[in-house]
C-alpha cells in the first residue's frame, strides 16, 4: 500500500501498523535493520506532520534523505490513511496522547532512539515525545512549530464557539476552506497544485477526519493546555534546531525567537522567501538543514 507522491526508488516498507488505538499508516523508507548503510546512517528520522494535512506533506524530502537514512513518516491518528477514533476515546487528540502513540509505534518497530522533525502541530507533539522519553530522542528539529497559544483567524474562532463549533467545522468546512488555509501556508500560493489539494481534502473529508481535526484545533486554541508546553520546552536536553519560514502567515514570527529562547542551547535558522509549509515550499533548504543538524549521512 503506497501513498501517492512517493517514488519507490529506495527500500519501501510502508504499511498499516496495528496499535492499541487502531491502525496507523506508516511510510517506512530507506535503509533499515543491520545493513551497513543503516548502521552508518545513525538513528531513523521520525517526521511528524501538522494539522489538516498528513505524511504526504513530506514527500519532497524523500528523494534526497531516504537513500542514506531510514525515514519514518506516520499519518497521525485522525489523519491521512490512519484510523480516526472518536476524540472521547483518545484524550481529545491531545499532543501528549499523540506522542504516546508514536512511542508505542517505536516500541512496535523495536527502535530505541530516533531523531525527530516536527512541523507546526507536529512540533508540539515532538516536544511532548522528547519530554516523555528523553532517552529516545537524539536530536530535534522544530519547523514553524505551534508550541505557544496563538491567535486564530475568523474561521478558526467561529469553529470554536461553544455548542455550534463542532457542527460548523464538520458540516461547513469544505474543500474551499482547506484550500484557503493551505494557500496561506505558502509564501507563493501557486505552489499548491490541484492534485495536492485533492489528496489533502480526500483524507480530511473521510469519516471522522474533520472531527479529529476539530479536536486538535481545540487543543491548539486552549491557552491553559498550550501554557503547559513551556516547562516541557525548558526541560528538553536534546540538541535542538528551530527552523522558521520568514514569511510564515500561520504562526506569529515572534514565536520563533520565543521557542529558541525557551530551549536550552537551541539555535534558530530562518528560511528566506518561505511561508509556513517549509517542507513543501523549500524542500532543498530544509533538506540541507536536516543534514547539517543530524550529520553528513542524513
Amino acid at each position: 500500500m503506497r501513498a501517492p507522491g512517493y517514488q519507490p526508488v529506495v527500500p519501501d516498507r510502508s504499511r498499516l501498523v496495528s496499535l492499541d488505538f487502531g491502525r496507523l499508516y506508516l511510510r517506512d523508507l530507506g535503509p533499515a535493520g543491520a545493513t551497513s548503510a543503516a548502521l552508518a546512517a545513525g538513528p531513523p528520522l521520525l517526521l511528524i506532520h501538522g494539522l489538516l494535512v498528513y505524511g504526504y506533506a513530506f514527500r519532497a524530502l524523500v528523494p534526497e534523505l531516504a537513500p542514506t537514512r531510514r525515514l519514518l513518516i506516520p499519518d497521525l491518528p485522525g489523519a491521512g490513511d490512519s484510523d480516526r477514533p472518536p476524540p472521547v476515546h483518545c484524550a481529545g487528540y491531545s499532543p501528549t496522547w499523540l506522542a504516546r502513540v508514536l512511542l508505542a509505534l517505536l516500541d512496535d518497530l523495536g527502535i530505541a532512539q530516533v531523531d525527530v522533525l516536527g512541523h507546526s502541530w507536529g512540533g508540539a507533539i515532538a516536544v511532548c515525545l522528547a519530554d516523555a522519553a528523553p532517552e529516545r530522542v537524539r536530536r530535534l528539529l522544530l519547523v514553524d512549530a505551534t508550541c505557544f497559544a496563538m491567535p486564530l483567524p475568523l474561521e478558526g474562532r467561529l469553529a470554536l464557539v461553544p455548542g455550534v463549533g463542532p457542527y460548523v467545522f464538520k458540516n461547513l468546512y469544505r474543500r474551499a476552506a482547506l484550500a484557503h488555509y493551505l494557500a496561506r501556508a505558502l509564501a507563493d500560493p501557486t505552489r499548491l497544485g490541484d492534485d495536492d489539494l485533492d489528496l489533502y481534502w480526500d483524507r480530511l473529508a473521510r469519516t471522522g477526519g474533520r472531527e479529529a481535526a476539530y479536536a486538535m484545533l481545540t487543543q491548539l486554541a486552549n491557552d491553559e493546555r498550550m501554557a503547559a508546553m513551556l516547562p516541557r520546552l525548558k526541560a528538553l536536553s536534546c540538541d535542538t534546531l528551530v527552523i522558521w519560514g520568514e514569511r510564515d502567515a500561520i504562526v506569529p514570527r515572534e514565536h520563533a525567537g520565543r521557542l529558541r529562547d525557551a530551549i536550552r542551547g537551541a539555535e534558530l535558522v530562518w528560511v528566506e522567501g518561505c511561508g509556513h509549509a517549509v517542507a513543501e515550499e523549500r524542500p532543498a533548504a530544509l533538506t540541507a538543514l536536516v543534514r547539517e543538524h543530524l550529520g553528513a549521512t542524513a
